[in-house]
């Protein structure tokens, strides 16, 4: 029997990569949706062949053939669409950010442990070959010791409209470090597999800002520069990991689909690694729907998502304070 996926918030994300997602992952059929909007909903389950549209969670959630619940409503509103879902016994995958604030994301890891379902963050950049492959490239010590990481994403304006929910601050909770930061904050840590333990950070303006840039140390002692912008799309995706005996190039690793290369560089010699071959939402939703299967905590959980609040709390605090803060791990 497939496993049962639904959707709430049914914007241009949901539209043209989780609904498609879902639709090619094996085992898996999307079979409800829901927004405020009923005839949007009905829209929506009309093109991509949904069976049932609603316009209330709590009767989505209701429904018995619904498994696991995507979220892909605005950044304010995860918590309180998370919770409804987990305490009706449903699984839940929540788009980047996991939450706007620590305490938020900590009652969501909680609310999943005691219903006993899977939580995880939405962070498909983990999910490439690519990234997947550095990973254990870092971590079999292909580069030595890594000493140093940069990483920066640009998304712009031009890709998704700014002038609505994301210009307001209850439910976006921030700018580009809330939104397209956690990408870069989860992806360094992903690669570097340690913690981020202690940040500076300036802003162009507050409280929605569209450019950051951040220095970090990691806990294993290797430093990093990350940043983001929500000005201009369409530019390099790249990142690099420098180790004490050659160093990594994620080429267009952080897009979505793929195209990307892995290269590693020592001394005279270049390998490619690998190459992504899949969309990283295919691949996000595959994880997910094998880890609820398995019964085991997902490659991008919710405590993953959790530990990238507490870095982006971090992050505003440095900016605020111009000074370098010492995260508060949960």
């Amino acid at each position: 029997m497939a496993q049962g996926w639904a959707i709430i918030g049914i914007g241009k994300l949901a539209d043209v990569a989780i609904a498609p997602a879902i639709a090619s992952a094996a085992g898996c059929e999307l079979v409800a949706v829901c927004s405020r909007d009923l005839g949007r909903a009905k829209a929506f389950a009309g093109r991509h062949g949904v069976a049932t549209a609603y316009d209330d969670l709590a009767a989505m959630v209701a429904d018995d053939s619904v498994d696991v619940v995507y979220i892909a409503t605005p950044n304010g509103l995860h918590r309180a669409h998370a919770l409804t879902a987990m305490r009706a016994g449903r699984h839940v995958l929540v788009d980047k950010p996991l939450a706007v604030t620590v305490a938020d994301g900590r009652e969501m890891v909680e609310a999943a442990s005691a219903a006993g379902v899977r939580l995880g963050t939405g962070f498909q950049m983990r999910h490439k070959e690519t990234n997947l492959a550095a990973r254990a490239s870092i971590r079999a010590g292909d580069i030595g010791r890594a000493v140093f990481l940069d990483i920066w994403l640009s998304a712009g304006k031009d890709h998704f409209p700014y002038d609505t929910w994301r210009s307001d601050t209850t439910l976006a909770g921030g700018g580009t470090v809330l939104n397209q930061g956690t990408h870069v904050i989860d992806l360094l840590q992903f690669l570097a597999d340690s913690p981020i333990v202690e940040v500076s950070c300036v802003t162009d303006v507050a409280p929605l800002e569209d450019v950051f840039a951040a220095t970090c140390r990691l806990d294993n002692g290797a430093l990093a520069t990350i940043a983001s912008n929500q000005v201009l799309g369409g530019t390099p995706r790249d990142w690099v990991a420098v180790g004490t005996e050659g160093w990594l190039e994620g080429r267009r690793a952080l897009a979505a689909p793929g195209g990307d290369e892995l290269t590693l560089h020592r001394g005279d010699a270049t390998t490619v690694l690998a190459r992504s071959t899949a969309p990283a939402y295919a691949r996000e939703v595959e994880e997910f729907a094998a880890a609820v299967r398995e019964q085991r905590q997902p490659n991008g959980s919710g405590e993953d998502g959790l530990r990238t609040i507490a870095v982006v709390d971090a992050l505003y605090r440095a900016a605020r304070e111009a000074r370098t803060v010492t995260v508060d791990l949960p």
